[in-house]
């Protein structure tokens, strides 16, 4: 059986039969039940949430975005705002710089008294504390997202650190959502070897190492999310997102993201809460996060 024709990833065509490809399981039945919830989390990685969100809020911070889209030139003009056409040859994908200092974005994703905060909250039972980096994509069509898990990326502090990615649109198959690898946060050996990396580590006794001044070292876990699924034999998992939506997930799960085949914009922004009394990952908080940059390398004698 085949679910869905022609998808790719990194330009290389899926195996969309039912054994390699399928759907994430909505749990929006099991709000309000963090027990339920916890279990879930523990059994598939991940909460797909339907209509978690406030669809005024997520429309709003859409519209702030776009709007710095068009006034860079970025968009078709010969579209309507609203529907993202990409103007010939954009290769526009990482825009973090669009999300500072965004209200509408930050009222959606870390507003107190808001939707996903709240959901927080009763998840993690107690204060929770996001980062105060926000990972915003803006992207062209063209190729996704590599496979990798976050811990590689953020995993200096509390490992009960969890990813929301939230759809800034409608996002169907052909404009391509972000898709996680089932049951990848269940296997030992990948959290023992590459879960244990940490991309802004570098060796005191190697001045040759790369890692010192490389900025956001390639963490990617595979260039092949074909092989390496097969590897892995768990299935490639996504939705047809709808605005509203939030997927959450934990930072050993391996995600990437189906390739963008259409012609408009993919605007999507990824959020990292965990609970206020446990340790934070230091490249990501504070009014400037230092990130992958210098002052976040650490060294270790090899």
């Amino acid at each position: 059986m085949t679910y869905a024709p022609a998808l790719t990833s990194l330009g290389k065509p899926l195996d969309t039969r039912s054994e390699s490809f399928g759907f994430l399981r909505s749990s929006a039945d099991a709000l309000g039940n963090p027990s339920e919830l916890h279990e879930r989390m523990k059994t598939d990685g991940y909460l797909y949430l339907p209509k978690l969100l406030l669809t005024n809020e997520v429309a709003a911070a859409r519209l702030s975005i776009l709007n710095e889209l068009a006034g860079e030139g970025l968009l078709d003009e010969n579209f309507p705002l609203q529907q993202a056409e990409s103007k010939a040859d954009t290769k526009t994908y990482f825009r973090p710089d669009l999300a500072r200092d965004n209200q509408a974005l930050q009222r959606l994703l870390y507003r107190t008294d808001g939707p996903m905060m709240n959901f927080f909250a009763g998840f993690l039972g107690g204060p929770i504390r996001h980062f105060d980096f926000t990972w915003l994509r803006c992207v062209a069509p063209g190729m996704g997202t590599p496979p990798h898990a976050d811990v590689v990326y953020m995993g200096r502090g509390t490992k009960q650190l969890y990813t929301a990615w939230t759809p800034l649109s409608d996002i169907d198959l052909a404009m391509g959502g972000l898709m996680v690898l089932e049951g990848s946060h269940h296997n030992e050996r990948l959290r023992n070897g590459y879960g244990a990396r940490d991309v802004d580590s570098y060796c005191e006794n190697d001045p040759q190492d790369e890692a010192r001044t490389a900025i956001g070292l390639n963490g990617w876990l595979s260039t092949d999310p074909v092989g390496l699924q097969k590897g892995m034999q768990g299935r490639w998992l996504t939705a047809q997102y709808q605005l509203g939506d939030v997927l959450i997930f934990n930072i050993y799960l391996v995600h990437g993201a189906l390739d963008n085949r259409c012609s408009r914009f993919r605007i999507s922004a990824d959020s990292r809460y965990q609970l206020a009394s446990e340790p934070i990952d230091e490249r990501w908080v504070g009014k400037d996060p230092p990130g992958h940059g210098a002052a976040g390398k650490r060294g270790r004698i090899c």
